[in-house]
């Protein structure tokens, strides 16, 4: 195979951007984990009783302020996502906290800037209804994730009654 003209005669393959993924985030998606978390979400649902709108799922991702560019590789024709491994953020990272239910309903995403004094031009044309924490970090703090957490029970309703 000679270069790119050398995939012609490779129908099975595809030249693709890669997307970043950790290390231990390939290490930890796999089977046995999977199947694990699923049983044990079955038993939970099953003795608990609660529906899918009940369901919430939160996660957080870091944006970088200097955006990369990505070379593309060679990958098998038909595969949805095509990861490489990084190592490291360059420039400063805003993370952000997100949340959603089982159904779709999503609750607005709470942004970490870092930075020690509040700036709320950083939330000009945000989703509605998001939110803003300040940190010279740009990670969730102990507190920060206290005020996330009474966020997120505020916006599903929870109660010990309701689950």
């Amino acid at each position: 195979m000679t270069g790119i003209k050398g995939l012609k005669g490779h129908p099975e393959l595809s030249h693709r951007k890669p997307e970043a993924t950790s290390a231990a985030r390939a290490i930890g998606f796999n089977k046995p984990v999977v199947m694990q978390f699923f049983n044990l979400l079955g038993e939970l649902m099953d003795r608990y009783k609660f529906t899918s709108d009940r369901l919430y799922n939160c996660d957080e991702t870091g944006i970088s302020s200097v955006p990369k560019s990505k070379a593309k590789i060679i990958a098998i024709k038909g595969r949805k996502q095509v990861g490489s491994i990084i190592s490291a953020e360059c420039g400063e990272t805003v993370t952000v906290e997100m949340c959603m239910n089982a159904v779709g309903r999503y609750m607005p995403p709470l942004f970490i800037f870092p930075r020690q004094r509040h700036n709320m031009d950083f939330m000009r044309n945000a989703p509605p209804g998001s939110t803003a924490e300040f940190h010279l970090s740009g990670w969730i703090q102990k507190t920060i994730f206290e005020h996330w957490l009474q966020s997120i029970i505020t916006f599903s309703n929870a109660t010990k009654e309701i689950r």
